[in-house]
């Protein structure tokens, strides 16, 4: 029976990656697409000048000659391209990873070490020490290219970054 809830679990988050990656796909085309887009915009209007007839030379009789338009380009100012900063170019942060205490005495886990995602009131995992929480939570950060936040036993912060 368990066998069968950790395989659906797997099988969810593995779902779940592989949306956020058509997701993130679907969003770049879209960027392209803006970017063909604005680069049309941008280029420069032609403009029709009418030409002036040809009189026909007296030797050769022509057919009659009709007006054709003739397209010039008109000068624009030139585009200037803002610097892209490197902040700008990469994708958002993973988030970081937060080992602290829980404090909650309702809690079946109460004064375990907890290893949580930033911004989110589920805890991943508890351990019985604090060692045993940071090795996990570094293990998860490596994985997405984050980092862990260290927390004491009163919630403040032992260590802000911590990597290996």
């Amino acid at each position: 029976m368990k066998g069968e809830i950790i395989m659906g679990f797997f099988k969810k988050r593995k779902a779940k990656k592989l949306a956020e990656e058509q997701e993130k796909r679907d969003i770049e085309q879209k960027k392209a697409a803006a970017l063909k887009e604005a680069q049309v915009k941008t280029e420069p209007k032609a403009e029709v000048i009418k030409q002036t007839p040809v009189k026909p030379t007296p030797v050769v009789a022509k057919e009659n000659i009709q007006e054709k338009p003739v397209k010039k380009a008109v000068p624009s100012a030139k585009k200037v391209e803002k610097p892209v900063l490197e902040s700008e170019k990469k994708e958002p942060k993973a988030a970081k990873y937060h080992v602290s205490q829980n404090k909650d005495p309702k809690s079946d886990n109460h004064r375990r070490w907890r290893v949580r995602k930033e911004g989110s009131e589920k805890t991943i995992k508890f351990f019985e020490t604090q060692k045993e929480a940071i090795e996990y939570a570094d293990g998860l950060a490596q994985a997405v290219g984050s980092s862990v936040v260290i927390h004491k036993l009163d919630g403040s912060i032992r260590k802000q970054v911590y990597k290996k």
